[in-house]
């Protein structure tokens, strides 16, 4: 009995010894206490701790001394991509064996060995690809985007290629919502610009048919050349155009409104040209909207609609009217003389006793050049004489 005595306070005065050291680790006491004691768990080591995130539960289990925390799920990328040589550790099919990072060939040849030589026959090449600078784009071995690219969609474009978007507040809709590669190919194709179809073929893919059946066309429209008038991306001007509508239309038409005129028609002056144009496709002559004088009364006051009397030629307003600019007054195509002699023979004029002492003078002056209440469209100042 007194034996048992000692040999329970030796074990007791060891154990309390061990607690109370300061220098002992938690995996040392964890010992100590195992070598004495039934139940007490082991001591985790380094490899076998396992950090988790607290996850709350409707009807938390009680702990359970020296249970592992359960392994948290890891959310895969669902745009990941990895190389197939490094998925499956065939680093010899790029590397030289024992070469280190030193590669079997050049690129882009290393990468032709299993991907198809897009280069072949093409005439426009991105200068990266050209250059077999494959790397500035893609990861050799993994990525967090697909097709093992280093950035995501139009950022990676955004490397190199200075923001389209920046060009002005009118933005392509298809650019500010889309992705670069909607239109160009990232590697090499036949179409300038880097298009995967013609200029005509991309635009057509969102924009309807702009000439269908139309008897007059707009020569660039006609040739598909967009581009011509309108930037693709961004710009200051509305309709995507690349200037005003006044610079565009004068970069061909540089005869309008001409010089040295004494009078211009207000769109003219204005620049509205799309007034009385259609800049596409129409059945009008001159690409117009309307043809005359339906179309000048969009602006000016029907004056036939009540006229008792109409000049034979009124309905032609361009028979005597120059539709943009001219060096006569109220934009005629002539002197008022001269026009009305187009027409009206000088012989019978003078053959007319009310014309006696009316030779040199302006036809307007008796006669009203539209409608008129009596005959002759003669004013009201003419029958007081």
């Amino acid at each position: 009995m007194k034996k048992w005595r000692m040999t329970l306070t030796v074990v007791i005065t060891v154990i309390g010894g061990v607690l109370l050291t300061d220098g002992c680790s938690t995996a040392v006491r964890r010992q100590w206490l195992t070598t004495f004691f039934d139940g007490v768990p082991p001591a985790l080591s380094g490899t076998n701790r396992v950090a988790a995130a607290v996850v709350a539960e409707a009807n938390p289990a009680p702990e359970i001394i020296g249970q592992r925390a359960p392994v948290p799920i890891v959310v895969v990328n669902p745009n990941a991509s990895s190389h197939p040589p490094f998925a499956k550790q065939q680093c010899s099919e790029c590397h030289v064996a024992g070469g280190g990072q030193e590669m079997r060939e050049k690129l882009p040849d290393l990468c032709f060995n299993c991907h198809k030589d897009f280069l072949i026959g093409m005439k426009v090449k991105h200068q990266p690809v050209e250059e077999g600078d494959c790397k500035s784009c893609h990861e050799p071995h993994e990525s967090n985007f697909k097709h093992l690219l280093v950035k995501k969609g139009n950022d990676l474009c955004l490397t190199c290629h200075d923001d389209p978007l920046a060009a002005g507040k009118v933005k392509h809709q298809a650019v500010e919502s889309g992705d670069c590669l909607d239109c160009h190919a990232p590697h090499a194709t036949n179409f300038k610009g880097l298009l995967k179809k013609s200029v005509k073929d991309t635009c057509a893919d969102c924009h309807d048919d702009i000439i269908g059946k139309k008897k007059y066309v707009h020569q660039p429209v006609g040739d598909g050349d967009c581009m011509e008038c309108h930037a693709p991306h961004a710009t200051k001007f509305k309709g995507l155009l690349k200037k005003s509508v006044k610079d565009t239309c004068a970069s061909c038409h540089d005869d309008i409104p001409g010089k040295n005129k004494k009078s211009v028609h207000q769109p003219v002056d204005d620049g509205d040209c799309l007034a009385c144009h259609n800049p596409h496709a129409t059945d009008k002559k001159a690409l117009l909207k309307k043809t005359a004088p339906a179309l000048c009364w969009d602006c000016h006051d029907n004056f036939l609609e009540k006229a008792k009397f109409k000049h034979d030629v009124v309905e032609d307003c361009t028979g005597c009217h120059k539709p943009h600019a001219s060096a006569e007054k109220t934009l005629l195509a002539k002197e008022v003389l001269k026009l009305c002699g187009d027409c009206h023979d000088d012989k019978d004029l003078k053959a007319d006793k009310g014309h006696a002492g009316a030779e040199g003078k302006s036809c307007t002056v008796c006669h009203d050049p539209h409608v008129g209440k009596e005959k002759n469209l003669l004013k009201p100042a003419a029958l007081a004489k």
